[in-house]
């Protein structure tokens, strides 16, 4: 008869541990959600508070020189464009080498111009020259004065005053390449001992994507 009194006590018991679970339980889901909260609120915030990321391009250190700013410079004077192939800044040596080469080759078609209107201005006065001969006509006042008359002598010495014009506009502009092409290459010569003065910058802001250029100059003291 023993066991039929242990029952009651036993499910009194269980019905206890339960209530006591069920309430423990209601208070513990509480708890642990705070925890969780709290867990996670700093990282969510300490997140916001992190600083955007940001790209830089670092400027490549500038590359040593085998040649100076005068050995360029008379290099340019020498041949068009060696100066600047010598510092690795081929467009611009490629830019005053074709000009230096349109150049020279205008002025030489401007000498064999120049050389065909003499030659014609001779052949007109010897003609003309040849007819005051045979009329007899010895004055040399006379003779010039005729010469000078003749419409087609004229033109003809025009013509040859306009190429010596234009001979000595392409001797001034091949001059000037030449002298520029070599103050070029000697400033580009000083300026590739330099790195790159630019720094970008690229980032997220808090409007959105962001883009910082940063120029740096060197002073002399």
């Amino acid at each position: 008869m023993k066991p039929a009194r242990s029952t009651p006590r036993i499910t009194t018991s269980l019905g206890r541990f339960a209530a006591a679970t069920r309430t423990g339980s209601r208070v513990l889901w509480p708890v642990v959600a705070l925890a969780v909260l709290g867990l996670l609120g700093p990282t969510s915030s300490a997140a916001q508070e992190e600083p955007p990321a940001v790209m830089r391009i670092a400027p490549e250190p500038p590359q040593p020189l085998d040649i100076s700013p005068g050995g360029a410079f008379w290099r340019a004077l020498v041949f068009p464009g060696w100066g600047h192939a010598a510092i690795d800044s081929h467009g611009r040596g490629g830019f005053y080498f074709a000009a230096q080469t349109a150049t020279i080759y205008t002025l030489l078609r401007t000498r064999v111009r120049l050389g065909e209107a003499q030659d014609r201005v001779r052949l007109r006065e010897a003609v003309l020259l040849d007819r005051l001969a045979a009329q007899g006509e010895t004055d040399f006042d006379a003779i010039q004065g005729r010469l000078d008359e003749d419409a087609a002598l004229s033109e003809l010495r025009n013509l040859l005053d306009s190429r010596k014009e234009q001979q000595e506009d392409m001797v001034a502009l091949g001059l000037f390449f030449l002298f520029i092409g070599a103050a070029d290459a000697y400033v580009s010569a000083h300026l590739a001992r330099f790195p790159e003065p630019l720094d970008i910058a690229t980032g997220q802001g808090p409007t959105g994507p962001t883009v910082e250029l940063t120029l740096r100059l060197p002073l002399s003291r």
